[in-house]
């Protein structure tokens, strides 16, 4: 048992925020911190402390927002975010509604709780996005998520998007249960002439874990919306499962066999372990909770080996990643801390996955380049390294796949690198753990890439990150900026529909 870190959590109970420390106990990663009030808690931070050090080597914080805001009531307290935080926007998020035509049991946002309508009109969205390129310069905002709630729930939706898009924004996504777009194939034809991704929440290939997660057999509506993108050429669809211990974790393989069978219409999927924030029951935690290394290991024993634990890195790799697309130049930021999430890359040979580590010794290549930008080297010595790095740490039989990495140079040819070198030769694999409040980590929050756009009555708008809004703020955000009554979804959205809960459910 060894003390890892000391930081700031907060009392699951009240929420008031706390000392706590991060110790390796038998090799497993365990969040400790005692209230006054409410006495000591415990919660598993990371499953695996090998994968927890292997991830911190490649820790890579950034230089924060041009813009901050001053702290006054103390980080995250009055996120702007404050001066305290180290990262840009990667992705801006905005909740278009907390309406919604379900009522998840493990919501993180509660949506369709709430008495009231949360809903920014289209000044405030048009503000929050200007605000939020406004405090990342001369960083470029990549992308938004539009979430809720179900954004589709508003009739407006596709005047946002355009708005978006005309506002200089190339990445734009829809979070999205997906009843709308399997009901309605020429809505999907909107969003498919519009050029954005939807992320699809999908849990599984069979009924059950829907029964669990979401309340109703949703399986039949998650082949039908990828049944509509076929027969429309829509090949823009994220997954993103929410992963819950004893529901469908024993899932995760067949889900990738599933997109495997899928993919002239599916390339990326994101694997979000649970948080026990919203409307979840909490009683069921030890039972329940499921962490990054989890996930990872359960990739190896669900396909048999194809895709291992190793084939996983953080996601701060991808900062390096990034500068060796633009040689140096001016690219997207992807920091963010080294236990927020991993990603994988794979292809598909055969019917086999096949990880780009096979083809790669990626850990040489990345500390290679780093020393490279870190030295501040030349565009022409940095194109030295990436090429003879190239030669050093890439299996020959691969260097023509890489070939367009070579040649970008620019972030608008790393875009398109992206989108579409990225989309037709890989299947991208993500993970990414939210926190609640039993592993709340302030650390985690300041170098957080994830920000909700949220309207301000003192400024244009506000940036709050992902974990400090579904904790801290979500509920005085939504209340002082909503209306009333609460509207109900139209009625041809819930055709069908099993009410939910009233009360957070157990999970079993």
């Amino acid at each position: 048992m060894q003390l890892l870190k000391r930081t700031t959590s907060v009392c699951p109970e009240d929420m008031r925020f706390l000392d706590a420390e991060l110790w390796e106990v038998d090799g497993q990663v365990i969040m400790k911190k005692t209230c006054p009030e409410h006495g000591s808690f415990e919660d598993l931070y990371w499953s695996d402390y090998e994968e927890y050090v292997r991830a911190e080597k490649f820790r890579d914080d950034g230089t924060g927002l041009s813009k901050p805001r001053q702290s006054k009531l103390g980080c995250p307290l009055d996120c702007g975010p404050c001066q305290k935080h180290l990262t840009h926007t990667t992705l801006l998020m905005i909740d278009l509604t907390n309406r919604c035509n379900l009522k998840c049991p493990v919501c993180f946002a509660s949506a369709q709780s709430a008495a009231y309508v949360y809903e920014p009109t289209m000044d405030q969205i048009r503000a929050i996005v200007e605000y939020a390129k406004e405090m990342n310069e001369p960083n470029i905002v990549q992308g938004i998520l539009n979430s809720g709630g179900e954004p589709t729930v508003r009739e407006d939706l596709f005047d946002i998007l355009k708005m978006e898009k005309d506002l200089g924004v190339d990445y734009v996504v829809v979070a999205t249960n997906g009843l709308r777009l399997a009901e309605d194939i020429e809505y999907l034809k909107r969003l498919r002439d519009l050029e954005v991704y939807i992320y699809l929440q999908f849990d599984g290939v069979t009924s059950e874990p829907y029964q669990k997660t979401r309340g109703r057999d949703l399986w039949p509506v998650k082949q039908k919306v990828i049944e509509n993108a076929r027969k429309i050429g829509y090949n823009r669809v994220i997954l993103v499962p929410t992963i819950v211990k004893g529901v469908n974790d024993g899932q995760i393989g067949d889900m990738m066999r599933y997109l495997a069978h899928n993919s002239d219409v599916i390339r990326h999927i994101v694997f979000q372990p649970v948080s026990f924030s919203g409307r979840i029951d909490r009683a069921k935690l030890k039972e329940m909770r499921i962490t990054t290394p989890d996930v990872m290991r359960l990739f190896e024993e669900q396909t048999k080996g194809e895709i291992r634990k190793s084939d996983f890195f953080t996601l701060p790799m991808s900062q390096t990643l990034a500068k060796m697309v633009t040689k140096g130049g001016r690219h997207r930021d992807f920091c963010v801390h080294p236990h927020c999430g991993v990603i994988a890359l794979v292809a598909l040979e055969k019917g086999r996955f096949v990880p780009i580590n096979r083809f790669i010794d990626n850990e040489k290549l990345y500390f290679r380049m780093r020393r490279a930008f870190e030295q501040k080297k030349s565009r022409p010595a940095i194109m030295w390294d990436l090429v003879t790095g190239f030669m050093m740490y890439v299996r020959p039989g691969f260097w023509l796949r890489l070939f367009p990495l070579l040649k970008t140079r620019s972030y608008k040819s790393g875009r398109v690198l992206v989108d579409d070198w990225m989309r037709n030769n890989w299947i991208t694999i993500g993970i990414m753990q939210f926190m609640d409040p039993y592993n709340f980590d302030v650390e985690r929050v300041q170098r957080c890439c994830l920000h909700y756009g949220v309207p301000d009555k003192d400024h244009k708008a506000r940036l709050i990150p992902f974990c400090a809004m579904n904790n801290l703020h979500r509920q005085s955000v939504e209340r002082e900026f909503s209306t009333t009554a609460r509207a109900q979804p139209p009625a041809e959205l819930i055709k069908g529909k099993t009410s939910g809960p009233k009360q957070p459910i157990s999970v079993k």
